[in-house]
């Protein structure tokens, strides 16, 4: 069984919370990937309760800079985890940190580095004039502009851009990029907020790597929250070599999966909770962590614990019965949903309950589907 130690979880939920990260992706940049993963922002966005002029922007920032990773990242062998592209929301305030990262040849890391530093040493009043300049000046490649994509990122942004490139090996290097967006009308003088820089994106994409975790998402989930959420991640396709009846399976425990921390978090914290997804080619993992009162998990320790005792048949038998007989206004009692995941998963149910202090706990979950 391929499992994920609960400290990870915990430690990553505090990270998230800590750094202000609201969702990271990591993996290969399909354009189907993109699409959802640019609709999966757009929805953060819409909720974030921000000037419009800030989201206007910031979505802008978040396209260029998902197009930039799907037309330019090189995917060298399958076996070099580091060919795998990056990208992560910050938020606080009327602010976002957009983090992106992918593989490029070491031959272009000079050229890059120029264009980034010509862009960075320009005010934002020059930066129109620059791009068309550039725009008559340069060939359009394949792959896009010249630069293009680069100045007006700065432009739209207001801010600098941060960017590092760490050498991989003798052929390719990682390309590391931070762009704040934040409305220079609603930012105290001296008040940037650095989000923690480029140092956490690297952090957080070694953990993800290590893990095989490609999607963590980490916010308030309401039901209408969760329900959203759903219908992005059907269409990301985590592996590329997915059969159609694991997706089905996948699709509907994390129907069950999202539900749980919206019905059973606490609203110490508003119900926040993470949501964690990924592949390694054999099984593909959905794991949720969120708070839960202590009175809540001995209960839900003997539900889970019973289930997993149960084979196919105890599993069917079980849920008539609970079908039939318990008070569907108590979802914690009726764990109907825990038999439902347990069952189509075909696999015990992984989680841990940790108390955190003399009211609230820990819960994380783990459902594994394999390939």
């Amino acid at each position: 069984m391929n499992t994920i130690d609960h400290r990870f979880i915990y430690g990553l939920f505090q990270d998230m919370i800590k750094y202000k990260i609201n969702y990271g992706y990591r993996g290969e940049f399909t354009r189907s990937v993109s699409d959802g993963l640019i609709a999966f922002a757009q929805s953060i966005f819409n909720i974030s309760g921000v000037s419009r002029r800030t989201k206007k922007r910031a979505f802008y920032i978040l396209v260029e800079c998902v197009q930039n990773i799907t037309r330019h990242q090189e995917l060298p062998d399958e076996s070099l985890s580091a060919g795998d592209g990056i990208f992560l929301i910050q938020s606080a305030g009327e602010k976002f940190n957009i983090s992106q990262g992918n593989m490029i040849l070491n031959e272009q890391v000079s050229s890059l580095g120029q264009k980034l530093d010509k862009v960075n040493q320009l005010e934002t009043s020059e930066l129109k004039n620059y791009y068309q300049k550039v725009l008559i000046d340069q060939e359009i490649s394949s792959k896009g502009g010249a630069g293009l994509g680069l100045i007006e990122i700065a432009r739209k942004s207001g801010n600098k851009i941060a960017y590092k490139f760490k050498e991989i090996d003798d052929k390719f290097s990682f390309f590391f990029m931070d762009t704040l967006i934040s409305d220079p009308a609603l930012t105290s003088a001296g008040g940037k907020e650095s989000f923690y820089g480029i140092d956490i994106t690297e952090r957080l994409m070694s953990k993800l790597g290590e893990s095989s975790i490609n999607l963590v998402y980490c916010s308030q989930f309401s039901d209408q929250g969760a329900f959203d959420m759903i219908d992005i991640i059907e269409n990301l396709k985590l592996n590329k070599d997915q059969s159609s009846l694991v997706k089905k399976r996948t699709y509907s425990i994390l129907v069950e999966i999202l539900q749980n921390i919206s019905q059973h978090g606490t609203e110490m914290d508003g119900k926040t909770g993470i949501l964690m997804m990924g592949s390694d080619g054999k099984v593909t993992k959905i794991i949720t962590g969120n708070m839960i009162k202590n009175e809540e998990g001995e209960l839900l320790s003997q539900q889970i614990d019973y289930i997993n005792s149960l084979d196919k048949k105890g599993l069917e038998k079980l849920f008539i019965e609970k079908l039939t007989n318990e008070d569907f206004s108590n979802p914690l009692k009726n764990g109907m949903g825990l038999i439902d995941m347990r069952n189509k998963s075909s696999n015990p149910l992984i989680y841990n309950i940790d108390a955190l202090d003399k009211n609230y706990s820990f819960f994380s979950l783990q459902v594994s589907i394999r390939e």
